[in-house]
């Protein structure tokens, strides 16, 4: 186990990797995890069987379709990445903590915005709130990650380039959702479009240049 850096008090309380508190930790982010990717489809409404032919009313919740796959797709690489860093965690400590309980708080509210651009995806009042909960989101798990690293809670500490590498593809990330934020104040669908493209995009880009080790982060 990585020692604790200088600056974090030595009697701060650690709940150790094995002990029942980080185990009721993980369990709890995995389950608010679930719990919105399974909300997420409760804006998928079943077709009435009267009125409007069916395939008409089919294609009137594409746009419900397109928000559930794309809230879907953003929650799930959050957790993946979550997933991730709390495999190579040695112990929670009460900032860290704090900091997962936040992103958790970001994970649960995710359902709603997403609703919100299902019901009307060109308009700039249910945009924006869907990309600014995962523009928070992102600067929440960064700071996560500088947490860990400043307090030395690595099962084993990663090589100084690698880390700086994997902590540029978040700020990347972070960086593509502010732009794409300030897009969709204009253009809402052309923000939408840049929020679910960027990933792609930026992790081609990492992975070509990235140092040894980094698929195991990716």
């Amino acid at each position: 186990m990585a020692p604790p850096r200088r600056g974090v008090a030595p009697t701060a309380r650690r709940f150790e990797r094995d002990s029942l508190e980080f185990g009721r930790i993980v369990n709890l982010s995995d389950g608010v995890f679930a719990i919105a990717l399974t909300l997420l489809v409760l804006g998928l409404e079943l077709p009435s069987g009267a009125g409007e032919p069916l395939a008409a009313q089919l294609r009137a919740r594409i746009p419900n379709l397109v928000a559930f796959a794309l809230g879907f797709t953003l929650v799930a690489n959050i957790w993946w990445e979550h997933h991730k860093l709390v495999a190579r965690l040695a112990y929670f400590e009460p900032r860290s903590t704090m900091l997962n309980l936040l992103a958790l708080g970001l994970i649960a509210l995710a359902p709603f915005p997403t609703g919100l651009i299902g019901a009307a995806p060109t308009e700039r009042a249910a945009v924006v709130p869907f990309i600014a909960v995962f523009v928070a989101l992102m600067a929440v798990f960064l700071a996560l990650i500088a947490r860990v690293q400043r307090t030395g809670a690595w099962r084993e500490a990663p090589d100084a380039r690698l880390f700086h590498w994997v902590l540029a593809g978040w700020w990347a990330e972070l960086v593509g959702l502010l732009l794409a934020l300030l897009l969709a104040l204009a253009v809402p669908l052309a923000g939408l479009a840049l929020a679910a493209l960027k990933s792609p995009l930026i992790g081609a880009f990492m992975a070509r240049r990235a140092p040894p080790g980094y698929g195991d982060w990716a």
